[in-house]
């Protein structure tokens, strides 16, 4: 038998030579557009150096049991099954590789594969969709990862992504110019505005300094009633003491109040036959007539709460925070999945949706795809509604609020009115006509959005509960979430 020319083999394997992938440390390569499908071209391997020499000498080369097994197992697998299983390898891929420029590069062959099997009419599976999620995960770009919810949309592989952004009421405008928006009742509207709550206040850090200060004025005295007789202080121990008994009795009443006189009248009711008939008609004494506002919390307060910050830890709780800011998100259709969502965050994603993002614009693939824009009205209160998603849902089930951050809903308005001041004229129009126009109006903003954002997870209750208990299993990942929201 006559042995192939090394010329001949080398024009042979630069015609199926394409995209070269690694699969579990195997050089493979993508055969010319002719062949039967992108999957199963992926498998067709390279010869290496030993086998052009032996091939060049006119040796039979066997592919190895391991080879035959590979490639029978995978073209027993049907198109869409072949096409999963490259998916899921190459996004495996770029996991493996961490967050960072890499992340990016490596998307562009999932993204295309995607591409790929829209065009064929191949549905892509979960197992392909969550690793191709977790992979965009790690870039932190919202215009890549809105890229791919749109492959994933128009391939089928998902369908409550943005599903709830109808259900939204618009904000209900106090100006003069009247609503922006004819939607149902004007009079009801306000009526319900009028009823909002207050969105609650939070200085978390004033709490927690007061809690160290009282904190370490209770240890200074401890420290010198136990040591007082080694360092000469006996004669400071009254003061110490003093000062011990007020601060713990003056904590304990004002804190609970309620429960000292319940258990106390409780008490006198089951011994009433003891007491004296003076003492029997004795009234018990309310907190709106005790001195300096005692029992009502207004004086120890904040040192409570600072403390219960400091000695507390609820693993429980702060899933279901996660779990409504990432349903929040997903169902108003934001392309973005952060479990504890920011101000800058949020300020971020209105910038780049107006098409302020300075990417790279030389990439011979686009990864960036197109963003509705978020500078209006309603899309600042999608915005707002997911930075106040999991304070919404803290305050259904805790009187404090611990894991979330009411402040983050306003200091992603201040940024974005500092961000008006200094933007382009179309950007500067875009967001002076979606920002409130004063601090009535912004308080306006903000009770509207807690109240969207508790009517949205009030709604889909059982949904939010089976993310959190996916997280609070410590391992869900962005595509395990996603997989949750779409029920798979």
């Amino acid at each position: 038998m006559q042995s192939p020319s090394r010329a001949g083999v080398r024009r042979s394997i630069d015609v199926n030579r394409a995209i070269a992938v690694v699969i579990k440390g195997r050089r493979t390569a993508e055969v010319p557009p002719s062949a039967s499908t992108t999957a199963t071209a992926i498998l067709v391997t390279v010869p290496t150096t030993a086998e052009l020499v032996a091939m060049e000498r006119g040796e039979m080369i066997l592919a190895s049991d391991s080879d035959r097994l590979l490639n029978a197992a995978f073209s027993s697998l049907s198109d869409g099954d072949k096409y999963e299983t490259v998916l899921a390898g190459l996004c495996a891929k770029v996991i493996d590789g961490g967050p960072g420029g890499n992340a990016k590069e490596g998307l562009v062959d999932p993204m295309r594969l995607m591409e790929e099997m829209n065009s064929g009419g191949i549905s892509a599976g979960p197992r392909g969709v969550i690793g191709l999620i977790d992979a965009t995960a790690l870039t932190s770009d919202a215009r890549i990862m809105a890229n791919v919810l749109s492959l994933a949309i128009k391939n089928g592989a998902i369908a409550r992504y943005g599903s709830l952004q109808g259900s939204i009421n618009p904000i209900p405008q106090t100006n003069s110019a009247g609503p922006a928006f004819s939607f149902g009742n004007a009079n009801d509207q306000e009526q319900r505005l009028e009823s909002l709550p207050a969105v609650p206040d939070d200085d978390r850090a004033a709490e927690v300094y007061q809690a160290l200060l009282f904190s370490g004025v209770l240890a200074s005295c401890i420290f010198v009633n136990v040591f007082s007789g080694l360092f000469g202080l006996e004669d400071l121990t009254v003061w110490t003491n003093l000062f011990l008994g007020v601060a713990i009795t003056t904590v304990v009443v004002d804190n609970f109040f309620d429960v000292i006189v319940m258990g106390g009248s409780a008490v006198a009711k089951m011994n009433e036959d003891k007491f004296p008939d003076k003492a029997k008609n004795m009234n018990v004494p309310k907190k709106e007539d005790m001195p300096l506002g005692l029992g009502t919390g207004s004086i120890t307060g904040a040192v409570m709460r600072g403390l219960n910050r400091l000695l507390s830890e609820n693993t429980e709780r702060d899933c279901e925070c996660e779990a409504a800011a990432v349903f929040a998100a997903y169902s108003l259709g934001l392309p973005c999945f952060a479990f504890q969502p920011n101000a800058l965050e949020g300020a971020a994603l209105v910038i780049e949706s107006m098409g302020e993002y300075s990417g790279d614009n030389d990439d011979e693939f686009n990864l960036k795809g197109r963003m509705d824009t978020l500078a209006s009205d309603v899309g600042v209160l999608k915005v707002m509604i997911w930075l106040m998603a999991p304070v919404a849902m803290e305050l259904r089930k805790y009187p404090q609020l611990m894991s979330s951050e009411p402040r983050e809903a306003m200091g992603f308005l201040e940024r974005l009115v500092n961000k008006s001041k200094t933007a382009e004229q179309f950007a500067r129009s875009a967001l002076e006509g979606a920002l409130p126009e004063d601090d009535e109006q912004m308080d306006v903003y903000l009770r509207w959005a807690l109240a969207e954002a508790d009517a949205l997870l009030r709604n889909n209750d059982k949904t939010v509960f089976n993310l959190s208990e996916a997280l609070a299993g410590g391992a869900a990942t962005v595509g395990d979430c996603v997989a949750v929201l779409e029920d798979w």
